[in-house]
């Protein structure tokens, strides 16, 4: 057993700056010990294993005896149970039922006999959302989203003795596993790259290397970065942990909502003849997307985004700016150059790590030394093509240059 350490010699993002010291720093620092040096090695990339401080750590968290009450005394309906086994989804219809609720009638209430004969048959329970059921799990997750900056909410998972329970798969969030009761041996893979956005299933040929497998037991934590494929089983008796899932926004959807807000405070929106020539609705469209451009210094982003959503309308400038001729980039901060045996350059851009052809080394060397360089030059030679350079730009690396 190791602790991870991914190679981030390709694309590995560079952490946000540590939160200041305050009640949600304390509440990520009972996760992962020093909350700086997480911040610094971990968060977004590498996973994290956390030995118990005490075995008693969560406790009056979520025990069994509260999932008990939670499924018996509470009139729990869909989607807030789920039931996996050996992989797959459980039908719902083989453990829901009608239950009369005041003057109404649902067809979708939770059959607690029904949920604990699928335990007893092997089954793993899902209870979603948590943090809404239990004022703890919901007290801990709001503390938490002061470190983080995002989103974050609960998954309690129930697996019988000696059962697995989803398959091998990656999550589109970042996770925090804290083992409440009995004992879990996971396996956990190096994260993907470039990182996928999307969570499911994955074949064994698509695990990539391992990078730890812990036997998480009472008080235990493990931390899983999007993106990473990871799979668990029980062992012995019974498994009850805790999923606290970090959903950080993407920017895709920084962009989409960007760029929503910037068209519609363009200039009102008109209607449009389904019937008029293709070209017509075309310069139409462009003349308000162009609108919508000049528009993205002064669109609010949404609360809590006013960093990002700055950056953002820079690289969508940046990238706007492509095509223009004469368009010059800089280098968005230090870069440290490595030159291998081939000939190669590998440039570290302090958040990820890329490796360029050798025609790429004088333009990277005039970067890092603070000259601006023309979009043009990447294309010379080959020295890196005007993908690269797309991705460079987004990845904030690079910025247009006054």
């Amino acid at each position: 057993m190791r602790t991870a350490t991914v190679d981030t010699a390709t694309t590995a993002p560079r952490a946000p700056a540590p939160a200041a010291p305050s009640e949600g720093g304390g509440a990520l620092a009972t996760l992962v010990g020093d909350p700086e040096e997480f911040l610094r090695r971990h968060w977004t990339r590498t996973p994290l294993l956390r030995r118990a401080v005490s075995p008693e750590a969560f406790a009056g968290l979520l025990s069994l005896a509260d999932l008990a009450d939670l499924l018996t005394a509470r009139a729990l309906r869909l989607p807030h149970v789920r039931l996996v086994r050996d992989g797959q989804q459980v039908a719902e219809s083989t453990y829901t039922g009608v239950r009369r609720i005041g003057h109404g009638t649902v067809t979708d209430a939770i059959v607690p006999e029904k949920v604990l004969s699928h335990f007893g048959l092997g089954a793993t329970l899902v209870l979603d959302a948590v943090e809404l059921l239990v004022p703890a799990v919901g007290s801990l997750c709001e503390r938490l989203v002061a470190s983080l900056s995002c989103p974050v909410d609960a998954v309690a998972f129930l697996t019988p003795p000696a059962r697995k329970g989803l398959a091998p798969h990656i999550d589109d969030e970042d996770v925090f596993v804290l083992q409440l009761s009995g004992s879990k041996q996971w396996t956990v893979h190096e994260q993907l790259r470039p990182v996928p956005l999307t969570a499911g299933a994955l074949p064994p040929s698509a695990l990539g290397p391992v990078a730890l497998t812990p036997l998480l037991e009472p008080g235990d934590v493990l931390y899983v970065p999007r993106g990473t494929p990871h799979h668990a089983e029980s062992t012995g008796g019974h498994s009850l942990h805790l999923s606290l899932a970090a959903r950080r926004p993407t920017l895709g959807a920084l962009a989409a909502d960007t760029l929503l807000a910037a068209l519609r405070a363009s200039g009102p929106d008109r209607d449009l003849n389904s019937l008029d020539p293709a070209q017509e609705i075309g310069a139409l469209v462009h003349a308000h997307a162009s609108g919508a451009f000049e528009r993205l210094d002064t669109v609010p982003v949404g609360d809590g985004a006013e960093r990002e959503g700055a950056a953002l309308a820079g690289v969508l400038r940046a990238l706007a700016a492509l095509a223009a001729p004469g368009t010059r980039y800089a280098a968005s901060g230090d870069i440290g150059l490595t030159y291998e045996d081939d000939g190669s350059v590998v440039a570290d851009f302090g958040r990820f790590r890329a490796r360029f052809p050798p025609s790429a080394r004088g333009l990277l060397e005039r970067l890092a030394a603070g000259d601006t360089v023309g979009a043009q030059e990447f294309t010379a030679d080959g020295a890196a093509g005007s993908g690269p350079l797309g991705l460079l730009l987004v990845r904030g690396a690079l910025r247009l240059a006054p």
